[in-house]
């Protein structure tokens, strides 16, 4: 009888333990998305969308002062902020504008400083109005030739000093964006080397953009740099933005060495293309979260 009922007693205790849902490091990250093509008009039911599919985090598109006046860009983003509000999501970032006249590796220095001073009122209005935890940068545009390759480089040392600074007074950090093709910052070193010794800087580590170096040895080489994300699939030929699974990237080895470098998320996607028949859509990116979620605990 003895036998029987301890026989019962480990039956029961492993059929719990089986049972128990594993944890993961990732459960304790935060995701969300850009609203990039997937939801550019960021309406309410949008906003309520994002937190069904368990992705409370946002980041902004921030529109081009170029083609709206700061006033329809301001009444533009207090409507965005009351539904975030409403629907109690976090606005995480705000990407600033690039390219054209936003395009801070200018060599000429008077198109620089106007750069410098569109992307600083940018950051001043958007802090005041939608209050991001970091801002997204990117430091250059292209295509930029190899003989001019370093006078760009020191340009954007240059703008991002300044801009760095202003955004310490506004006590949000810079992060700077990896970049494909000929765009400064296309590797781990070239873009440590854009950002070491400016304060207040660090990584929005995009994924998508590596055309050159491997997903894992970017990880590696910029340990404690990397402070936000943008996630999206490709076939390593140019950035494509599709749904994680769908290109080439092994997500888990991916994620294994995010954590493995510290890295505490959040995860944030800039998926805005599916490969035919798959639409991205937020409830693609909330269930393509925890798919990579549950095979990284497999």
């Amino acid at each position: 009888m003895q036998k029987t009922a301890l026989i019962i007693t480990v039956i029961i205790f492993m059929t719990v333990s089986c049972n128990q849902q594993k944890s993961s490091p990732l459960d304790n990250w935060k995701a969300g998305s850009a609203n990039d093509d997937v939801f550019i008009e960021m309406t309410q039911d949008d906003m309520e969308a994002l937190i069904k599919n368990d992705l409370p985090y946002l980041e902004i598109d921030w529109q081009y002062s170029t083609e709206r006046t700061y006033d329809e860009i301001e009444n533009w983003a207090t409507n965005v902020k009351q539904r975030a509000d409403k629907a109690g999501i976090t606005i995480w970032s705000v990407h600033l504008p690039f390219g054209g006249p936003f395009d801070i590796s200018q060599t000429n220095d008077t198109l620089r400083q106007k750069a410098v001073e569109l992307n600083m009122n940018d950051m001043i209005l958007s802090a005041k109005i939608v209050s991001p935890k970091k801002f997204v940068i990117h430091p250059s545009a292209e295509p930029i030739a190899d003989e001019e390759r370093a006078a760009r480089i020191e340009a954007s040392k240059k703008s991002l000093r300044e801009l760095a600074s202003k955004a310490k007074e506004l006590n949000i950090p810079l992060l700077v964006e990896n970049l494909p093709r000929t765009c400064l910052g296309n590797t781990s070193t070239e873009l440590l080397e854009i950002i070491n010794g400016i304060d207040n800087t660090a990584i929005c580590f995009d994924v998508n953009h590596l055309l050159i170096e491997p997903q894992v040895s970017f990880v590696q080489n910029t340990i404690g740099k990397i402070q936000t994300t943008h996630m999206s699939d490709y076939d390593r030929k140019n950035e494509r933005h599709w749904l994680p699974g769908e290109g080439v990237i092994n997500w888990t080895e991916l994620l294994t060495a995010l954590i493995e470098s510290g890295y505490k998320g959040p995860f944030i996607y800039e998926a805005s293309k599916g490969k035919e028949p798959n639409i991205v859509t937020i409830q693609s990116l909330g269930d393509r979260w925890k798919k990579l979620k549950q095979n990284y605990i497999q």
